[in-house]
């Protein structure tokens, strides 16, 4: 098994386009600020949402944060305040599995099934998830099933904007996509360079123009 480990963030990227992975490994990744909010709100989920507190934590967390992003955290928190969640047992536990190769951090642990959840800062498709949320799903269950010692069979996503829910049962299918994508992930480790998919989002990515078929290894650049 090659040494780097690949995040699970990474699995979930390389399914819309793994030349996105490839130069997203040579950018520092910037935390936007609707991901910090979704992310800070999720601490207080399964109790009381004490508006002003979850602000100030915004703030200290990110001190050049726009203040017109407030009027967002308050729509966020109206959302959510018309659900019952379940509180947290823990927060952000880094997880890895040797046997597959994979890490990453599981946003919200709990003592019963499904034992953990995934916090997004976007709304939830009309119907199901997405299958860059599957894969996550997938690859932190097969983490968590590492330290757990038995099998999580699946996980709920929370949609902070929509203040919403979703369970997702692991499908065959998503087995599948895995072993597919861990094996472009770890040819690029060794040095590799991805090839676009055909349904790549590239109108919307930032490395549009620089993917264009070329050399197939690193090396093949020198």
């Amino acid at each position: 098994m090659n040494s780097r480990l690949i995040p699970v963030s990474e699995l979930s990227s390389a399914v819309r386009c793994p030349v996105r992975v490839f130069f997203d490994r040579s950018n520092p990744w910037v935390e936007p600020s609707e991901y910090t909010i979704c992310k800070q709100i999720s601490y207080h989920l399964g109790g009381r949402i004490e508006r002003d507190e979850v602000w100030e934590e915004i703030c200290r967390i990110s001190p050049g944060i726009d203040l017109s992003y407030k009027s967002y955290c308050e729509s966020c928190i109206d959302q959510c305040d018309s659900q019952e969640w379940r509180e947290a047992s823990e927060h952000d536990l880094f997880v890895k599995s040797d046997h597959f190769g994979i890490c990453g951090t599981i946003d919200r642990i709990y003592t019963e099934e499904p034992y953990f959840s995934i916090t997004r800062s976007v709304r939830p498709p009309v119907y199901g998830i997405s299958p860059g949320d599957r894969i996550r799903v997938l690859g932190y269950a097969l983490c968590l099933s590492e330290l757990l010692g038995k099998d999580v069979h699946g996980a709920a996503i929370d949609y902070i904007p929509s203040g919403k829910s979703r369970y997702y049962e692991i499908q065959p299918r998503d087995m599948r996509m895995f072993y597919s994508i861990r094996k472009i992930l770890m040819n690029m480790n060794e040095g590799g360079v991805p090839k676009k998919t055909l349904r790549a989002p590239c109108e919307v990515c930032p490395y549009q123009g620089r993917c264009d078929p070329g050399p197939t290894r690193l090396s093949d650049y020198f």
